[in-house]
């Protein structure tokens, strides 16, 4: 006689189709909520790599303004600083960045050849395009004091010019509003204690990255909040 006469019984019940359905969502949302993530992150990190290359081109501005670049160009053109007749290249007095409204998916690195403090097409060094997917969502200056700001967001700049002038490293800084702010001997409207450029991926608002630029020669890169 058999000590065990009781056999477990295995259910041979799986799955019911509403319970693969169910699994199927709860896969899929888990996969939505993860690509997303991953793509903002990837976006995130972009940003900030483009963020950071637009303070290096202003870094860039600044070592041609104290180091000098010689550029090639027409002896008729460089009137504001030394033309090598050796070497066909004009040595501008200063060199600067420009920002303008009609152009948000890029920004100029420019050669000041006749030394007004402003750009011309004819001063162009380079062109920098920030990419598909992310454009120049503000830019402004504010005015000494802090009292108001020029910029784009607010309507009241159209463009924005940053511009290093040999020997010194500190920033000049003009906008639309005082084109002649860098122009030696010029008495501008108004005259500005730092500009700021901010960057953002479109379609999402929130991810920003801002670059800070001093009159002292400061460059700094930080998000909206606290800048």
């Amino acid at each position: 006689m058999s000590i065990f006469s009781h056999h477990s019984k295995r259910s041979s019940r799986g799955f019911t189709l509403i319970e693969m359905l169910v699994v199927m969502a709860i896969m899929v949302i888990i996969s939505i909520v993860f690509l997303v993530r991953q793509n903002r992150f990837d976006s995130s990190t972009v940003l900030r790599s483009l963020a950071y290359s637009v303070a290096l081109s202003v870094r860039q501005a600044q070592v041609y303004g104290t180091s000098v670049l010689g550029t090639t160009t027409a002896a008729v053109n460089c009137t504001g600083g030394f033309y090598s007749t050796t070497q066909g290249s004009c040595y501008a007095a200063a060199y600067g960045l420009y920002f303008d409204s009609s152009t948000l998916t890029s920004y100029t690195l420019f050669a000041d050849l006749n030394n007004d403090g402003q750009y011309e097409s004819n001063e162009v060094i380079k062109v920098f395009q920030l990419g598909t997917g992310y454009s120049i969502s503000d830019f402004g200056a504010v005015v000494v004091g802090g009292s108001v700001t020029r910029s784009l967001g607010l309507g009241t700049a159209t463009n924005l010019t940053i511009v290093f002038k040999r020997p010194n490293p500190d920033a000049c800084i003009a906008t639309n509003v005082a084109a002649n702010a860098c122009q030696s001997g010029a008495a501008p409207v108004e005259t500005y204690t730092q500009a700021y450029v901010r960057l953002q991926a479109n379609g999402d608002p929130t991810n920003t990255k801002r670059v800070n630029i001093l009159t002292t020669g400061e460059v700094d890169v930080c998000t909206t909040v606290g800048c």
